[in-house]
């Protein structure tokens, strides 16, 4: 008997061992490397920004279509998985003397809920996001997850952005996510995609920047303003802005497994912007930090609302 119990013992304690591994290998905290391979060429973006005949642009308005909580742990590798954390969608909308141009669409309450069945849905917001797309002069998505493209992908009348809205060749090629966001075949087949290396001067003031690895099209979205403030759009390099100061990443459960992320490009990524915000004079906007965005209102960086 006493043989017996000394197995068991041994099982009981290797077991507990496993799951301790196991549990510090998909929810614990992972180091962010010292150095990163992943390069943000400001000089290169800010002269870019000015290469384009035209005025930059007077602010940037966001609109917030839904709130919606994911577990602190899932944002924050090593937190509790039982404590909430509240997570804005949204998009951005950058206002010229003559026009503007949009960042993103948000998602309609039926993909939101897909995700997220109790979170409260902003009719009046999605219907200011769906009315921007009708009148923007551009339009482009960090990247191409639902809650990003889904408000473009559910836009009634899609023959209308064609020749307008620039979807990358890696966003487009990702047949998946789109299909996902029910994208229809019909605008994927009438738009030509955009092609670049690492900068594209999309409109005066504004520069996009490849940033792949938590999707495969990723990119970051640089405005300069008429006034020489300067915001860097991340998409969804992180979900809050404490995960870049703190260089703080998502835990493997999350980056490996529901997202398939490239863990270790969005890791040099994340170490990148940590290191020049310490050092430049630009403003990250993060797209689902409700914290920052109540700041960055309050402080008049960003408007509150879309203007018509």
């Amino acid at each position: 008997m006493s043989r017996v119990l000394r197995v068991s013992l041994i099982v009981l304690v290797v077991l507990v061992v496993l799951c301790v591994a196991a549990w510090q290998y998909l929810l614990g905290r992972t180091a962010v490397p010292e150095t990163s391979s992943y390069v943000l060429d400001l000089s290169e973006i800010r002269r870019l920004a000015t290469s384009l005949p035209g005025e930059r642009p007077l602010r940037v308005n966001h609109e917030q279509v839904a709130e919606a909580p994911l577990p602190r742990g899932a944002v924050f590798a090593g937190e509790s998985i039982f404590v909430p954390l509240s997570m804005s969608h949204g998009a951005y909308q950058v206002v010229y003397s003559d026009g503007y141009g949009l960042i993103d669409s948000a998602f309609d309450e039926t993909l939101l809920h897909r995700m997220s069945p109790k979170a409260p849905f902003s009719s009046e917001g999605y219907a200011a996001v769906q009315r921007a797309l009708a009148g923007a002069k551009w339009i482009v998505i960090t990247h191409e997850h639902p809650d990003h493209i889904g408000g473009i992908a559910r836009f009634p009348e899609p023959e209308r952005l064609a020749g307008r809205l620039a979807l990358t060749r890696e966003q487009l090629a990702n047949q998946k996510e789109l299909a996902r966001a029910g994208f229809p075949e019909s605008l994927r087949g009438a738009l030509t995609p955009l092609d670049y290396d690492r900068y594209h001067a999309l409109a005066p003031g504004v520069v996009l920047v490849k940033a792949p690895g938590h999707t495969p099209g990723s990119q970051m979205v640089y405005v300069q303003l008429a006034s020489g403030k300067e915001l860097l759009f991340v998409g969804d390099v992180a979900w809050h802005m404490d995960q870049i100061r703190q260089l703080w990443y998502r835990p493997r459960l999350v980056t490996d497994f529901f997202l398939g992320e490239d863990r270790a490009a969005v890791m040099a990524e994340l170490r990148t912007l940590h290191d020049v915000a310490s050092r430049e004079p630009i403003q990250l906007v993060v797209s689902h930090d409700i914290d920052q965005q109540r700041e960055l209102i309050a402080s008049g960086v960003l408007g509150q609302r879309f203007e018509p």
